[in-house]
This record gives structure tokens, C-alpha cells and sequence, in this order.
């Protein structure tokens, strides 16, 4: 799970409690805060970019607090593991600010992430597109669509057939980059052809874990969509406020998803996976994308 400083400082404001007399919180809501916060700390650690070399004093000092934090909480003692919880939580801050958004804090191809991390983000993608694209096989066979969708369909192959080449030549940031104006274009070329027609995609899941799991590569693919169509300048003015805050709602929907998940609350995480989704389509509805 890949974990951006706006998610960094989400996890600040929801999850430092204030112990101070007054609070009605008892041991057991501090226990519970402490672990919320901790394993939330624990997967920014675990985050692929955690390993760029710039943040790596910072990131392993964080991982020292966050070890004393567990040797607090296992004797029960909640303030102290909640203060080296706060500072583990700061190195973590202060070590994802040492990536730049496009993720160029060093390593492979200057993605700052590691190759693994790539080839996982460039299958993500894939299997997305994948569905997207079987959308669109279908509606070549619509008597009105169907021209415009033969041709968006061999746009999008040059495109898949381009990402290929280019991880097949070990080029696993650039393939990722294709493989995303892949995503962008299907996306805005669909909603354009159905022009307020509903979209079906064809979905099942064995687990509710395997649905959370699709909806959280969903939301990500929208997340890099929405990035894309910023760079693009189309969220100029006070529309970018706008858009910053559907996407940090979505983000603060996420990380709370992300709990649900780790308790194996899968149907909870779901149900939150989709309104975070719902507030990535409502940032690119309001750059002019008339997403389904």
C-alpha cells in the first residue's frame, strides 16, 4: 500500500487522541487508538517508497520508535506508547516528504520504488484497463458506438502493446506511465461515447476480501487519473481547492477502510472503498470528466 503526505497528515489528525483529564477515554479506548495508530504507522513503514535512500535515516528511526511503542504497549502503558507513537509518526511524515508526488526519490528508473513495487503497480493497472477494455470489446458491437469504439479499441492496444514493450525491456517507470494514459484514455473516451448511458462492468468476486482488494486498485487508478488531469492544468483557480478536497476525503476514507481491513472487517472496508471512489469521481467530475 503506497501511502501519500496528505494520507501522512490524515493519520495525525485522526488518530492522536488527547489523553488529558476530561477526555471520558479510558484504558480501553486508549488501547485501541494505540493499535489503530500503530498498524496504520506499521504499513507507511512497509510502503514501498519507505526504502529511497533519502529517507532512509528518517524511516529507520521511525521503526526504532515503533518498536519501543510495542514494548510500551505490551506492559500497558498507554500514554508513553502514544508520545513514541506521535514521534515514530513524524519520522514517517517527515521521511514521505523526502519523495517528491511523482515518486522520484531514487531506485529503479528514478520511480523511487523498488522493481517489485513496480511490476505490482503495472499489473494493478493492467487488470484494470483489462476491465475497462472488455467494456469497450462489448460496445463495438453497439450499431451506433460501434465504429468509435473499434477505434478507441485499437488506440488503447497500441498503448497496451507499447506498456508491454517497455516492461519487457526492464523500462517498468516508463511502462507504468503508459500503462496509466492508458487508463486516462479508455476512462475519458468511454464516458464520452456512452455520454450519460450507464456503463456496465462485469464483476465478480470470490471473497469480500478480493472485492476490497479490486477496490482499492480502483481507487488508486483514479487517483492517478486525477493527478494526470491536474498536471494537465484543468483544475486551475478555486476549482483546485475543490478538487484537493474531495481527494483528501477520499484519502481520509481510505486509511479508515484500511483498518476495517486489517480487523478482517472486508464487506466495512468495502462499503468505505466505494465512498472514497465516489469522492475521486466527484474531483474528476468537477475537472470536466463525466466519469461512470
Amino acid at each position: 500500500m503506497k501511502l501519500s503526505a496528505v494520507a501522512v497528515l490524515l493519520l495525525v489528525s485522526l488518530f492522536t487522541p488527547c489523553w488529558g483529564q476530561g477526555s471520558g477515554s479510558g484504558d480501553a479506548d486508549k488501547h485501541k487508538l494505540v493499535e489503530q495508530k500503530y498498524r496504520l504507522i506499521e504499513t507507511l513503514l512497509n510502503a514501498p517508497t519507505a526504502n529511497a535512500a533519502e529517507s532512509a535515516a528518517l524511516t529507520n528511526n521511525s521503526r526504532r520508535l515503533l518498536g519501543q511503542a510495542r514494548e510500551a504497549m505490551n506492559n500497558a502503558k498507554w500514554d508513553e506508547a502514544a508520545r513514541l507513537l506521535d514521534e515514530a509518526l513524524k519520522a514517517a511524515s517527515s521521511a514521505s516528504r523526502k519523495i517528491s508526488p511523482d515518486g522520484s526519490g531514487g531506485g529503479s528508473g528514478g520511480s523511487g520504488l523498488s522493481e517489485a513495487a513496480l511490476q505490482k503497480s503495472l499489473a494493478d493497472k493492467a487488470q484494470q484497463v483489462a476491465t475497462y477494455r472488455a467494456s469497450l470489446v462489448d460496445m463495438t458491437r453497439d450499431p451506433k458506438q460501434g465504429v468509435a469504439a473499434r477505434q478507441l479499441l485499437a488506440r488503447l492496444d497500441v498503448l497496451l502493446s507499447e506498456a508491454k514493450q517497455l516492461s519487457d525491456g526492464g523500462r517498468l517507470s516508463e511502462a507504468n506511465k503508459k500503462m496509466a494514459a492508458a487508463y486516462k484514455l479508455t476512462v475519458e473516451e468511454i464516458a464520452k461515447l456512452r455520454a450519460g448511458q450507464e456503463v456496465v462492468l462485469s464483476l465478480t468476486f470470490e471473497t469480500p476480501a478480493d472485492e476490497y482488494a479490486y477496490e482499492q486498485r480502483r481507487f488508486d487508478s483514479n487517483l492517478t487519473l486525477v493527478e494526470m488531469m491536474v498536471a494537465e492544468g484543468r483544475a486551475e483557480g478555486q476549482k483546485r481547492g475543490l478538487v484537493n478536497g474531495f481527494v483528501t476525503e477520499g484519502q481520509r476514507l481510505k486509511t479508515l477502510a484500511h483498518a476495517d481491513a486489517e480487523a478482517k472487517r472486508h464487506k466495512a472496508a468495502v462499503e468505505l472503498m466505494e465512498q472514497a471512489s465516489g469522492q475521486l469521481n466527484k474531483a474528476l467530475q468537477s475537472m470536466g470528466l463525466p466519469v461512470f
